[in-house]
């Protein structure tokens, strides 16, 4: 009887076959085109600017200028949704001059900036925490559309490009959320506008995304 179980049981494994290769992972998506800081004109980043305090410490500067040691897929969760509230022409050179002459950042705060005609700037490196949303820049991407959407409706060149841009984080480094900086800071900011904020849980819907700030893990040295 033990024999015959045996037998069986190799007979029934022979039918299955050798086991299947693990799946490959899909391949990313090319890069998006973007214009360079160089090409727009960026200055260097400033370690001693006074908004940022210098360079990260976890004990003594926690608000430093932080740049990721993890790989980024273990970092990235959250892509954050910005208006500039400017004017059209105003664009990425003039939000860096704001950011760092006016509000003391070492950089530009955004990590993209998107405009009218829906080209997509590079900000601040993408391997180093940005300053844009309040209590909530460790993991996230900033993202900026130029213009006032409380008072005109965002150009659709502008929202593809977000979508695209979305799509591309998520496959790269596997984003869960999308918000609003009104989401995170209810009280203190209307960004990104009222035209713009209620078409965001769609677009978080179209790119497979949770919308709103679930995905938001405080860093360790502040808990």
């Amino acid at each position: 009887m033990g024999l015959g179980l045996t037998v069986g049981i190799g007979a029934a494994l022979a039918a299955c076959g050798p086991s299947a290769p693990p799946l490959a992972p899909p391949p990313l998506p090319p890069p998006l085109q973007t214009i360079s800081r160089e090409a727009w004109g960026a200055a260097a980043p400033d370690h001693d600017a006074p908004g940022e305090h210098g360079l990260f410490d976890p004990d003594t500067n926690p608000e430093g200028w932080l740049v990721y040691t993890q790989p980024l897929a273990d970092v990235l969760r959250t892509l954050i949704v910005h208006h500039s509230a400017l004017a059209l022409s105003q664009g990425p050179r003039e939000i860096q001059v704001l950011h760092m002459q006016g509000k003391g950042y070492a950089d530009i705060g955004y990590h993209f900036v998107i405009d009218a005609a829906g080209q997509l700037y590079a900000g601040r490196d993408l391997g180093v925490r940005g300053a844009h949303t309040g209590g909530a820049n460790t993991g996230s991407v900033g993202v900026c559309l130029l213009g006032n959407f409380e008072t005109v409706t965002p150009p659709q060149a502008q929202l593809d490009t977000l979508q695209a841009l979305g799509d591309d984080l998520k496959a790269r480094y596997g984003l869960t959320h999308l918000a609003g900086h009104h989401d995170f800071q209810p009280d203190e900011t209307v960004c990104p506008g009222a035209l713009l904020e209620p078409l965001l849980p769609d677009l978080a819907t179209a790119l497979g995304l949770t919308y709103g700030t679930g995905g938001y893990v405080p860093p360790p040295w502040t808990q």
